[in-house]
C-alpha cells in the first residue's frame, strides 16, 4: 500500500510570518494537532505542533490577563517556535516507510512532498493505524488462526495450499520470528463455512496456538 492511498490530500498550512495567535485559532477551529509551515508558493519550511503552541502560551497561573496574553501571542511569529527540520515522505513511498519514520523519530505526522518540496498531503499515525486495520482485515468478517511453524521452509506455500483446496481466500497473512528458531504465522480468513480448515492444518503437522475472531 502506498502513502498516496491513505494520506490526507487537503492540507491546512500556515506561513512562518503569521502569529502564534493565528496558528492557535487555526488549530482550535479545525481540531488540528500540527500544521505544516509553507511559503507563499507552497514550499515546505517546517511544522508547528500543539505542543509548540502550548509551551509558548502563558499558563493559567500567569499574572497576565487574557488580553495581555493574546497581545503576546499576536507578537510571536510561527517562525519563532516551528520545527525547521522535518521528516517527510513521497506519495509513492510505502506505508511501512511512513510507519518506520513515525516510530523511530517519535512524531505524530509526516508532510508528504513532491520532488520540488511542495507539500501535497500529510499522513498521521491515525492514518497508519487505519491502514493496518484494513490490511490485516480486522474490519471484515474473519477468523484469526495463529500457527506455530518453527523455522520450516515453505510454510506459507503449504498453508496457502490448504486454504486453496478448501476454496477459502486468505484475507491477510503475517509471519514473525520469535525467540530462537520459533516462528509463527497468523492467518485471517472467513471460516464461517470452513472451520474444518483448523483440523486440516493440525493434520499437516502444525500446532495451532490460537483461534479467535
Amino acid at each position: 500500500m502506498r502513502i498516496k492511498e491513505i494520506m490526507t490530500p487537503t492540507v491546512i498550512s500556515i506561513r512562518s510570518d503569521q502569529s502564534l495567535l493565528e496558528v492557535r485559532e487555526l488549530m482550535l477551529s479545525n481540531n488540528l494537532r500540527r500544521i505544516p509551515v509553507t511559503d507563499k508558493e507552497g514550499l515546505l519550511m517546517g511544522i508547528v505542533t500543539d505542543g509548540d503552541v502550548s509551551r509558548a502560551t502563558p499558563s493559567d497561573a500567569s499574572v497576565l490577563d487574557r488580553y495581555e496574553a493574546n497581545y503576546l501571542l499576536g507578537k510571536l511569529k510561527v517562525s519563532d517556535i516551528m520545527t525547521k527540520s522535518v521528516w517527510t515522505v513521497r506519495e509513492s513511498d510505502s506505508v511501512e516507510t511512513a510507519a518506520y519514520l513515525l516510530y523511530t523519530h517519535k512524531v505524530g505526522a509526516l508532510p508528504v512532498v513532491d520532488g520540488t518540496n511542495h507539500i501535497t498531503g500529510i499522513i498521521s499515525d491515525t492514518d497508519i493505524f487505519k491502514a493496518f486495520v484494513d490490511i490485516m482485515g480486522y474490519n471484515q468478517t474473519s477468523t484469526k488462526v495463529v500457527i506455530d511453524t518453527k523455522d520450516k521452509v515453505g510454510v506459507i506455500a503449504e498453508l496457502s495450499q490448504i486454504f486453496t483446496e478448501r476454496g477459502v481466500n486468505i484475507i491477510s497473512i503475517l509471519s514473525r520470528t520469535l525467540a530462537g528458531d520459533e516462528r509463527e504465522v497468523t492467518i485471517r480468513a472467513d471460516l464461517t463455512q470452513a472451520m474444518d480448515i483448523v483440523e486440516r492444518i493440525r493434520d499437516a503437522g502444525y500446532d495451532i496456538k490460537e483461534v479467535s475472531t
